[in-house]
């Protein structure tokens, strides 16, 4: 997949889902706040340096990228 995407594409997987950053780590109320209205996506506490960045809203598929550019996705 060599998609340019950023944070409020559209994914290309479902086309109609909007992609948000994901945030990993211990949310606090702020960010559980953030998640709920749809502003990001939370990605657990555990981090293992290759983890995916963007998520769709829509299917929840998620997307690593270096840069701008789409290197894999998975669900």
């Amino acid at each position: 997949m060599s998609t340019k995407l950023r944070s409020g594409s559209a994914c290309p997987s479902c086309n109609t889902g909007r992609l948000v950053p994901i945030v990993y780590g211990l949310p606090g109320l702020d960010l559980r706040h953030d998640a709920e209205a749809g502003a990001v996506a939370l990605g657990g506490c555990v981090v293992r340096g290759n983890d995916p960045e963007l998520q769709c809203l829509g299917c929840l598929e998620r997307f690593m990228r270096n840069g701008d550019w789409v290197l894999f996705h998975e669900r």
